[in-house]
């Protein structure tokens, strides 16, 4: 069977013609339009049929033609509504599909009127307001019924057969039905490629689907990736009968002469001479192949087929012997075929380190979205075990080119990568430049961050090296958090700015409010917690054009998601200076909850992959203080502490975090860190086991570094141990521990000098 283009077209054009000429009868023949004559005896009535039909027809002949014959069928009715809406009667069309709805129709009745009258009659309906509700109710009835009609298994198998019948208009009618089916006939269309017993179906089903558009060519495809050799290359003459151009970047690779399928690659070399004139050589391909894969993984080609974000992508199930599909975002269906073709480059140009390169890459990043950016790595994921025999060179290539060209995981992969491999010899002792690893420190990135400074522990340098205090920085940023959501304000306004931070609250914000520029970015630096501001289009010190600057310059703040909120007369200006700033959107003032709500609805929307939650930062600021107290015990004073003890002393109003934190106090060599120990331990709202851990933890403070609390700050601690008579038995051991800390390091400072409490 010879494939038909106008097949769809021309049936359409039919029911079309068919339509036209019922309504041409109904309104030209004069017997329909007749009074019934009354019958002998009848009662009078106020006013005849004919009078009802003039009064609503007022004066129109043709309305008054429709409603003459007196539709009683679903079809006529319908069809009756259609034509009385087109002369502007939506009311009494209304009526006539109201009376479709009462009648409660099964599917099989609701399937013959599409048979009756066509898709297309249902489709114009639902599009006119003034038919609205009754028509879109229909029309949604109607459509679920056809889509289970032509989604049946059975149908559709019946269909298939019917593509052998011996009549033309047979075999046209299962094209139609099998198109009208799509994505459900795309599994039993190929289960008969893959039938060697079906040989003599294969040309006519092909010619269905080459006919059936982008989304079999995408099943084909995988088909053509996974499947075996006979079904491969069915799939590879329906692609090339199909003649869609962009098949051909798929049958690239395997058209080389290193493919590991030379039973299909005449086919592919042929298929692509069909396709786009000519079967690139070797190093033709690898460059179409390079170039295709790069422009994916950098965001530059769009991905075929998107609505409303989401693409189906197909594979091959070879267990099962047919094509799953799955829905996913734009984004992940750009990793996946970045990867691919990255990995069919590789195929072809094994030897070319830019490629490797490339395929390193996509394959790191595909994966780590895989499994969750938040994740951890399986040591033995294949996207891990591959990179890691590229070895330290290439990683740290990687790593510097991934910063570069903004894909922080796979950054993040080879920072950690590098880690395992290195030493601090190597990848930290850069002269007076910053290693790459230092450069990922201060990445805009979190993710990256954490990794590096993860990896830069791990190596436990043991020399100064150019970049080490950011190291610090980094962590305690990490580090310096209460646990919540954070969000910031900037108004000029006092009164507005508290209308802000109100509506916040209530989304469950902790917010700081401030007056100028410079207020917020000094706050906003502070905390891993904010992750939003509202900043008024009007603020100064400096300019929301410059403040926006300012916050992406600095990567503790460059991930914020900024709404500029603007009063009136105002948002024009806001919308310019956010145009320049991806992470920004402008924003009338929010006057209540639900306005409020929407605009964070909104700013958190962008970028979600790149998004870190709460959950995710309470993560972060837990490694962060592992990794200060790792460096407390063991950097032998490589890092200067007192730089984070104010960020980790503010982490212990964190209840998941205040015992972490605790553990690095326990070596920070100041008073400080002693003060913040006698207090936690002193506190009776605190829970027993953290006043425990700040005491044992003052003691071996104490032991390292002597007491540095002032002689007023002791006597306060025996002030507070008299004062605890009325208090339980392990409240006044604990405050004994802390006095026996003291005097053990100073012994002029006598327990024996106080009364005990008594109990």
């Amino acid at each position: 069977m010879k494939r038909n283009d106008n097949a769809m077209s021309h049936l359409s054009s039919v029911r079309h013609w068919l339509l036209v000429a019922i309504v041409g009868f109904l309104i030209a023949t004069p017997a329909l339009a007749e009074e019934p004559k009354p019958r002998p005896g009848s009662p009078s009535k106020p006013a005849t049929a004919k009078q009802s039909v003039e009064d609503a027809a007022k004066g129109d002949s043709g309305v008054a033609a429709i409603l003459a014959t007196k539709p009683t069928t679903p079809a006529e009715r319908v069809r009756a509504a259609k034509i009385l809406a087109d002369l502007g009667r939506a009311d009494l069309a209304k009526d006539y599909l109201k009376r479709v709805l009462d009648a409660k129709l099964n599917q099989t009745q609701l399937t013959e009127l599409v048979d009756q009258l066509g898709v297309q009659t249902f489709v114009e309906i639902s599009g006119q307001a003034a038919l609205q509700p009754e028509a879109k109710k229909l029309a949604d009835a109607v459509m679920a019924a056809n889509r289970g009609r032509s989604q049946d298994a059975e149908r559709i198998a019946g269909l298939i057969r019917q593509l052998q019948a011996p009549s033309e208009d047979k075999r046209f009618l299962a094209v139609a039905g099998l198109q009208d089916a799509g994505v459900a006939a795309i599994n039993p269309l190929i289960a008969v490629l893959a039938d060697p017993a079906r040989s003599a179906e294969h040309e006519n089903v092909r010619a269905v689907l080459a006919g059936m558009g982008r989304t079999a060519r995408d099943a084909l495809v995988a088909v053509f990736c996974d499947a075996d050799a006979a079904t491969r290359a069915q799939a590879i003459k329906t692609l090339a009968e199909m003649g869609d151009r962009r098949a051909s970047i798929f049958l690239l690779a395997n058209a080389q002469p290193l493919v590991k399928q030379p039973g299909t690659r005449q086919l592919s070399r042929e298929a692509l001479q069909q396709l786009i004139g000519a079967a690139p050589d070797k190093a033709e391909a690898a460059a179409m192949l390079y170039k295709t894969a790069k422009a994916y993984f950098d965001g530059r080609q769009a991905v075929d087929g998107i609505v409303d974000g989401k693409v189906e992508m197909w594979r091959w199930d070879r267990s099962q012997r047919r094509c799953v599909a799955r829905t996913v975002t734009a984004a992940e269906a750009a990793r996946t075929l970045a990867a691919r073709f990255a990995a069919d480059a590789v195929a072809i140009a094994p030897d070319d380190p830019q490629v490797r390169l490339l395929r390193l890459a996509t394959m790191l990043e595909a994966a780590a979205y895989q499994k969750g950016p938040d994740c951890p790595w399986d040591d033995a994921a294949p996207a891990l075990v591959e990179a890691r025999e590229a070895g330290v060179s290439v990683l740290q290539r990687l790593l510097v080119d991934m910063m570069a060209q903004g894909h922080p995981l796979a950054a993040a992969a080879a920072a950690q990568l590098l880690g395992e491999l290195g030493t601090a010899s190597t990848l930290l002792v850069e002269g007076a430049s910053a290693s790459p690893l230092i450069q990922a420190v201060q990445s805009p990135d979190r993710r990256l961050r954490m990794a590096a400074v993860e990896t830069i522990v791990r190596l436990q340098p043991s020399r100064p090296f150019a970049g080490s205090s950011y190291v610090l920085d980094a962590l305690a940023f990490f580090a310096a958090t209460q646990g919540t959501r954070g969000a910031l304000v900037a108004c000029p306004s006092l009164s507005e700015a508290r209308d802000l931070a109100g509506l916040l609250a209530t989304a469950g914000y902790r917010t700081h409010t401030s007056f100028d520029g410079r207020e917020l970015l000094s706050q906003a630096s502070r905390s891993a917690d904010y992750e939003v501001a509202l900043i008024d289009v009007t603020i100064s010190r400096p300019t929301a054009a410059m403040l926006l600057q300012q916050l992406r310059h600095d990567p503790r703040t460059a991930s914020i998601r900024v709404g500029l909120i603007a009063g009136a007369g105002y948002l024009d200006r806001a919308e310019h200076v956010a145009k320049s700033d991806p992470l920004t959107k402008a924003f009338t003032r929010p006057r209540d909850d639900k306005a409020l709500r929407w605009q964070l609805d909104q700013l958190l929307a962008i970028a979600p992959q790149d998004f870190v939650s709460l959950q995710t930062r309470q993560r972060q600021a837990a490694r962060a203080l592992d990794l200060l107290a790792e460096l407390s015990r063991s950097s032998n004073g490589l890092y200067d502490l007192h730089r984070v003890q104010g960020s980790v002393m503010a982490t212990l109003a964190a209840p998941a975090l205040a015992p972490k934190a605790v553990a690095v106090l326990a070596n920070v060599n100041s008073a400080e860190a002693q003060r913040a120990l006698v207090d936690v331990a002193g506190r009776s709202a605190q829970p027993l086991t953290l006043r425990q851990a700040a005491a044992s933890a003052f003691r071996k403070n104490v032991r390292d570094h002597g007491v540095l609390l002032t002689v007023e700050e002791i006597r306060q601690r025996y002030d507070r141990y008299n004062q605890s008579e009325k208090e339980d038995r392990a409240t006044q051991q604990l405050l004994a521990r802390i006095l026996d800390s003291i005097e053990a390091s100073a012994p002029s400072a006598r327990k024996s000098d106080v009364s005990a409490p008594k109990n």
